[in-house]
């Protein structure tokens, strides 16, 4: 039972019911005082918290999932559309090169 209050205990809690569960069980075993219905209570209030704790966490890794999945696809095409600006660049580079060199000949010639 130590074992569980002492891990309880690493969580920040600020449920009402929840922390003064948590300090009672922690003051009975302190003075080794705790019942079997005290452990039971304890049992129940600890199950009940950490129980929405978990759904809660579970629901918001599951946000968390979803928007980095749209996150990685605007990166995906972001990525594509810059291949494809980077490409047309040096197209465009290369049709003025041959531009400039007509240019130049046509100068030298008239």
């Amino acid at each position: 039972m130590q074992k569980l209050v002492s891990r309880v205990c690493e969580f920040y809690i600020t449920d009402k019911g929840m922390k003064k569960a948590q300090e009672r069980m922690a003051d009975l075993l302190a003075r080794n005082a705790a019942t079997e219905a005290d452990v039971a209570a304890y049992l129940q209030a600890v199950g009940r918290y950490f129980s929405g704790f978990h759904s809660e966490a579970r629901t918001h890794l599951r946000s968390l999932d979803k928007r980095l999945e749209q996150v990685n696809q605007v990166h995906f095409n972001l990525t594509a559309e810059r291949n494809v600006a980077v490409r047309r660049i040096e197209g465009t580079q290369g049709v003025l090169a041959e531009l400039s060199e007509l240019d130049n000949a046509e100068a030298r010639i008239g």
